[in-house]
């Protein structure tokens, strides 16, 4: 098991921070990726320039859609043709939307300062997403009026689901945090 660096700091923090044990046994604390590849053999850096070139891509692909639909969101906003309630829904679901995808674009970018995969991102896109399908399904609900009993019982089934997704994942994520912190110390 490699040691952490009580002062490392990454120069770009998410609100999960570093994953203590994600980096590989070559990569020492305070160690950017790039420091790691210097001293791989040839075929290997290759590999990893490719697999950056291909991360850059991805990066860019990411900003341009949260781009996209942070300003049709905005647009949508203003030039709805929808009620009142519907519209906010939209734009509410669009915003959780964006954040989604800025999470996603975050774990790309920490991997090139971080080498090695990263749970705690994910589980907060994990926990973002549910949020944002439960307040879609109960915005629904809110604005359907009287439904059918089958789709109402639908609508809490798929509630409940949610929240049961958003209550293991938030475990999940304070376990690994505590976890995280024992081995730190």
């Amino acid at each position: 098991m490699r040691q952490v660096d009580p002062g490392y700091r990454p120069a770009m923090t998410s609100t999960a921070g570093p994953a203590p044990d994600s980096a590989p046994d070559n990569v020492q604390p305070g160690q950017g990726r790039q420091e790691a590849l210097q001293h791989q053999p040839a075929p290997l850096r290759l590999v990893g320039l490719a697999e950056d070139a291909v991360h850059y891509l991805v990066t860019l692909l990411l900003f341009g859609v949260a781009a996209v639909v942070l300003y049709r969101t905005g647009r949508a906003l203003f030039d709805s043709q929808l009620p009142f309630p519907e519209n906010v829904t939209t734009v509410v679901n669009g915003a959780l939307f964006v954040v989604i995808v800025m999470e996603v674009l975050r774990t790309v970018v920490a991997h090139f300062e971080h080498t090695g995969f990263q749970l705690q991102p994910f589980l907060i896109i994990g926990i973002v997403s549910a949020t944002r399908e439960i307040l879609t399904v109960g915005a629904r609900l809110s604005l359907a009026g009287d439904k059918a009993p089958s789709a109402l019982r639908n609508a809490l089934l798929e509630l409940g689901v949610n929240a049961g997704v958003v209550l293991g994942l938030a475990t999940a994520l304070v376990l690994i945090r505590r976890g995280a912190g024992m081995r730190e110390t």
